[in-house]
């Protein structure tokens, strides 16, 4: 290593965005309708990509005698990092009771900076969402309450599309028109 390498920065993991699927909850907010994780309390903030860090609990690295160091995530020693994946392996968000959200969603986001693989999908260091689909029982999809909540789903400044189908039938709905 000469000292030129030293100076130059590290190359990305991809030259582009990386896309893979996930579900978010949609919940209600003083701001209006946001994305949020389905897992975490994450919110994700229109027109700003969501930056991942380490949310491990200092508690349990307490009682394992030993202090975590911190890092940047994702990290491979961890299990920290923005999640998504292939399209059949998020199903089973979807079909989970939407606990304190007004529904679920799913969707194409774009990862980038650091992308780990993993056993289910990806973890990276950043991402936005690139898609979105509000599956709906098809014969409430007239409702007025949809429409508006496509609407509130437009300030990510990305497409937004009612999926006529049960959320436990989207992703079969969505293998046909994207294999």
């Amino acid at each position: 290593m000469t000292a030129l390498d030293a100076e130059l920065p590290a190359a990305p993991d991809y030259a582009d965005a990386f896309v893979a699927w996930r579900v978010w909850r949609v919940v209600a907010s003083r701001e209006g309708y946001r994305l949020a994780s389905v897992v975490k309390s994450t919110l994700w903030p229109p027109g700003a990509p969501l930056a991942a860090e380490c949310l491990r609990s200092p508690l349990g690295t307490f009682f394992r005698r030993r202090r975590a160091k911190a890092h940047a995530a994702p990290d491979a020693g961890c299990e920290c990092g923005i999640y998504a994946g292939r399209l059949a392996a998020i199903g089973e968000y979807l079909t989970e009771p939407p606990a304190a959200a007004v529904t679920r969603v799913l969707g194409q986001v774009s990862l980038w900076g650091t992308v780990i693989e993993c056993e289910r999908g990806f973890r990276a260091s950043q991402a936005y969402p690139a898609r979105l689909y509000v599956p709906v029982e098809p014969a409430l999809a007239a409702e007025h309450r949809w429409d508006s909540l496509l609407g509130a789903l437009e300030v990510y400044g990305v497409p937004v599309e009612l999926l006529e189908a049960r959320p436990s039938e989207a992703i079969r709905a969505l293998r046909q028109t994207h294999v």
